[in-house]
């Protein structure tokens, strides 16, 4: 699938420092529209912190940061918080769904804190992950992969213009995580935006980019613009 070059993330001289340890040193990125990039690195050399001010939960100490050409690093946390509803859909390596809730609901739940709850349209969503089954299970009542495409489906049900994941097979065994990279692939095939934080060499080779950080900084792009995703 072709893509284009437009830009839809935009860091310049990105920096983070917690007191005195500075945990991102200079990030300067362009991210794509249609792309699958994914970040990998060593423990500690800010791929999280990263994802996280591109989601817009946390903020940068210094440097510009724009997303669908919004500038946002000036944002206070109110706006950073209706800006993410807006656009972007998060998908985390721990779920993250409410466990009293059935999966219907987890996805409902998203639609409610952006617009209006639609429940044909949350089933749909589910069904779209292979999940049309188990609208009515509880988390507790469903296997780590089942739970992390409910994970998914509640990140897309909103159109959200960028997906970021942050370890989303990290918790999973080998058939569960194929089965959660096969979506991703499909939604790369759709054209979605896709920035995923992982450890897993073998998935650093999906997508179309691939950017290694080290102790802060950026020390290497592949960019492969290939049809790996494919």
């Amino acid at each position: 699938m072709k893509t284009t070059r437009e830009a839809i993330v935009e860091l310049k001289d990105i920096r983070k420092s917690y007191g005195e340890v500075q945990i991102l040193k200079g990030i300067t990125l362009d991210l794509y529209k249609g792309e699958w990039t994914n970040i990998m690195g060593p423990s500690g050399s800010g791929k999280t912190t990263l994802l996280n001010i591109m989601s817009c939960l946390d903020k940068a100490t210094e440097g510009s940061l724009k997303i669908n050409g919004v500038e946002i690093s000036g944002m206070s946390k109110q706006q950073l918080a209706h800006f993410r509803r807006e656009t972007v859909g998060l998908i985390f390596q721990q779920y993250h769904l409410v466990p009293y809730l059935t999966a219907l609901e987890n996805v409902m739940l998203a639609q409610h804190y952006h617009s209006v709850v639609d429940e044909e349209e949350a089933a749909e969503a589910l069904k779209k992950v292979g999940l049309g089954h188990r609208l009515n299970n509880i988390p507790g009542r469903m296997s780590g992969g089942e739970q992390q495409r409910v994970a998914i489906a509640r990140a897309l049900i909103n159109k959200p213009e960028i997906l970021l994941a942050d370890e989303p097979t990290g918790n999973l065994d080998q058939a569960n995580s194929e089965l959660i990279l096969d979506i991703f692939r499909n939604l790369r095939q759709e054209g979605h935006s896709i920035i995923m934080v992982t450890h897993s060499t073998e998935i650093g080779t999906l997508g179309d980019r691939l950017i290694q950080l080290q102790d802060g900084k950026i020390t290497s792009q592949d960019n492969r613009q290939t049809t790996a995703a494919s």
